[in-house]
């Protein structure tokens, strides 16, 4: 297998001399995870080695630096380091609820200056940000970002474009809530909006990806009488916002009907449940179609 760095010796020779830097100039930076502590910014970065033998994961060290101006304490790890930062690898910022609208537009200025850095790595929020950075890889938090989209629709992967997005049009930010206690785990997500954070619960955030036309797929179960159930299973959704009124439109697919429902039942129940939710966090006309498929009552 070729190593991960020689792919990033040979980018550089391809674009000229001029600029031609040395690798081991450089410090590649993966992960960058960023709290306040005592009004100065500490921040943790997770730099690439060199690749792991048979394996697509690099090797990395956390490094720690502080100071009270962001763009200051990189510059002094690139001095400390004698290499130049470099940010095209980025793929992962972890902040927490220390980060302040003051401290959030700095770190948005601060990526927004810089020319290297793209627009789609994750954003997420932990509870402590030194015990999640030190004891897991940012492919395990992508990852579990990622899957946790795809497979229930209990989160939105939420990228700096985002971030960047909803600030400055004064909107809600979402971020994954990842936390590390025995294992890695996502619980909800962090809304931030006013200079506050509020929680979401995972439960609830299926209800939000209906409004953002985000659901990848979902499962869903009612209880009925005597401890039976009917499971559900979204195949695809499509919702459509219009000014005053939300069009939804599901296919369904029923995985287990142990409550021997018909299929209008079904739909009713279902709708039911889906219109009380949206009416939380939304006061648009809810419209709802369905299309179900699998085992009902005639």
């Amino acid at each position: 297998m070729k190593k991960f760095l020689l792919i990033i010796i040979f980018l550089f020779l391809i674009t000229g001399c001029d600029s031609y830097i040395e690798l081991n100039d450089l410090a590649i930076i993966n992960t960058i995870g960023i709290e306040k502590v005592n009004d100065k910014y500490h921040i943790l970065i997770s730099l690439i080695d060199e690749e792991i033998e048979n394996t697509m994961e690099p090797s990395t060290t956390i490094k720690e630096i502080e100071g009270d101006n962001l763009n200051q304490a990189i510059n002094d790890l690139s001095l400390k380091l004698s290499k130049k930062i470099y940010l095209s690898h980025l793929d992962l910022l972890v902040i927490n609820e220390t980060i302040k609208n003051n401290d959030l537009e700095t770190i948005i200025n601060f990526f927004l200056n810089n020319n290297e850095t793209r627009e789609d790595f994750l954003v997420v929020i932990t509870d402590n940000l030194k015990n999640t950075l030190e004891k897991t890889k940012f492919k395990e938090i992508n990852n579990l970002i990622e899957n946790n989209k795809q497979e229930n629709s209990k989160t939105i992967y939420t990228t700096i474009s985002d971030v960047i997005k909803n600030f400055y049009q004064k909107e809600n930010i979402y971020f994954p809530y990842v936390t590390y206690q025995e294992s890695l785990s996502l619980d909800g997500l962090i809304t931030y909006i006013n200079n506050s954070y509020k929680k979401i619960k995972s439960d609830d955030v299926i209800y939000l990806n209906y409004l953002f036309d985000n659901i990848d797929t979902y499962k869903i179960s009612y209880k009925c009488d005597d401890n039976k159930y009917i499971y559900l299973n979204i195949l695809t959704s499509k919702t459509t916002t219009l000014e005053k009124e939300l069009i939804i439109t599901n296919e369904l697919k029923v995985i287990t009907n142990d409550c021997k429902l018909k299929k209008k039942d079904i739909n009713t129940l279902f709708n039911d449940n889906l219109t009380s939710n949206l009416k939380k966090i939304t006061n648009k006309k809810i419209t709802i179609k369905n299309t179900i498929r699998g085992t009902y009552e005639n």
